[in-house]
């Protein structure tokens, strides 16, 4: 086996790392957009899942997040994605404050941005080739 193979094989394990990391934060966010729905329904249940949903969407935020950056520094992908990935796992902290103080204002259209941003990078994990420096 050459390293080019071995190589090739590392970054296509890191790419399916991130396609796996940024699908699960697309649809963990989408799990607390359904929750969402269902509080502003009045459904009292929806709260604590809700409310507990809020980890595991910081969790695989911060995953994507060590992933880009592997992608990036050792097997030269771009940097776009670590900074997106950052900026996803400060916006999940910040969510989850806004959340918890009740500020229904601009907790919503945050969550909004965070399915945007997690559903970019989600696309780009699935359109980026393992076998080419983008």
């Amino acid at each position: 086996m050459t390293g080019t193979v071995l190589g090739e094989r590392t970054k296509a394990g890191w790419t399916w790392a991130m396609r796996a990391a940024a699908t699960g934060e697309v649809l963990l966010v989408l799990l607390q957009a359904a929750t969402a729905g269902q509080l502003l329904e009045g459904v009292a249940s929806a709260r604590t899942l809700h409310g507990a949903g809020a980890i595991p969407v910081s969790v695989f935020a911060v995953a994507e997040l060590v992933v880009a950056a592997v992608l990036w520094r050792r097997e030269r992908g771009p940097a776009w994605p670590v900074w997106a990935s950052g900026a996803l796992v400060v916006m999940t902290v910040v969510q989850a404050m806004l959340g918890g103080m009740g500020n229904r204002a601009l907790h919503v259209p945050f969550g909004v941005a965070l399915v945007v941003l997690a559903s970019v990078l989600a696309a780009w994990s699935w359109r980026s080739r393992p076998s080419t420096v983008e």
